[in-house]
């Protein structure tokens, strides 16, 4: 069964990869928020962001690009939801790509569009659309930067689906995002046991039985911004004991981010604090090694080690010794 399962992955991210996506923002888009992020507020409550943003330097009325040929799926029309107005496109391989916040629709919709509005009024409003009946090529307009939904400012949102949206996959596998020069890893506190600590590399610190609950406040300094990371691994004495990754999120696992996150998290469209536990407390298909239950009892003294990628597939390493007291 398990060779069986291994086969279906390898054939997803086969076909993922057959088609070549483009950013849906022109130019070099610098990135602002990445895919698994920490969100505590909204309509819909405490969430994973789905998706990556992508700067319009804070300006409505930006292109956003299909980033690949497709048909257009549906529109959503909402002001109000997180997602304000949204554009979804399928493509070939049958992968599906969201767009939301937007300002307006591309003018091959828009017309259409503002009929429906004129009828149904500003309500919510979800149109579903007849299979090929609005083509995009890439790089076409699907339609413009806003700030619908819940965004603080205007950008890009930007998702990549499953052909049935039961799935999200981090864009950042799939579209060149460059690194930004002033990009670096930031280490801006440390949790062991509910105590906290300033990181040091090196040092010893306190733990209780059965074994630590570290949580880590970690993340990439962009200026005046930070982003999340993208998968997170700690050793004890050398042995892989807990994995998060963030490569693809269950939309039904959309709300389950206490399974990662702790509730010191905030995220409030202007700060960015994401605690990440690295100890079991709820179940996710987000941990990928969980040898927690077959630890038993560790010896007196560990030597933990956590290796951080961030989403450009850059490693960053902490180092620390636990000690039981």
């Amino acid at each position: 069964m398990k060779r069986y399962f291994a086969l279906f992955l390898l054939l997803v991210t086969v076909i993922l990869q057959a088609v070549n996506f483009i950013s849906p923002v022109a130019g070099t888009a610098l990135i602002t928020s990445s895919f698994g992020e920490f969100r505590g507020s909204g309509n819909r409550g405490p969430h994973f962001h789905m998706g990556i943003d992508l700067s319009t330097n804070m300006r409505s009325g930006v292109p956003i690009l299909a980033a690949a040929d497709g048909w257009l799926v549906r529109v959503e029309i909402d002001d109000d939801d997180i997602y304000g107005n949204v554009v979804v496109l399928e493509h070939e391989d049958t992968t599906r790509t969201l767009y939301a916040h937007l300002s307006k629709f591309s003018p091959k919709i828009d017309s259409l569009i503002n009929s429906v509005i004129s009828e149904f009024g500003k309500k919510r409003i979800v149109v579903n659309f007849p299979a090929k009946t609005f083509f995009f090529k890439a790089g076409e307009a699907v339609g413009y930067s806003g700030q619908t939904g819940e965004a603080a400012q205007p950008h890009c949102h930007f998702e990549i689906r499953n052909a049935d949206e039961t799935f999200c996959y981090d864009p950042a596998n799939f579209i060149e995002i460059p690194r930004p020069r002033e990009a670096s890893f930031t280490v801006k506190s440390l949790v062991i046991d509910s105590e906290r600590y300033t990181y040091v590399e090196g040092k010893t610190y306190p733990f209780k039985d059965p074994y630590p609950k570290i949580m880590l406040n970690v993340a990439t300094a962009l200026n005046k911004n930070v982003i999340g990371l993208k998968e997170l691994k700690m050793y004890f004495n050398e042995i892989l004991v807990y994995d998060i990754n963030f490569g693809e999120i269950p939309i039904e696992e959309f709300n389950n981010v206490w399974s990662v996150y702790s509730n010191d998290s905030i995220s409030d469209g202007y700060s960015y604090n994401a605690w990440y536990k690295l100890y079991p407390d709820r179940g996710t298909s987000l941990v990928k090694t969980n040898k927690f239950p077959e630890l038993g009892r560790l010896p007196a003294r560990v030597n933990v080690k956590i290796v951080c990628t961030d989403m450009w597939n850059d490693e960053f390493v902490i180092r620390f010794v636990v000690e039981r007291r």
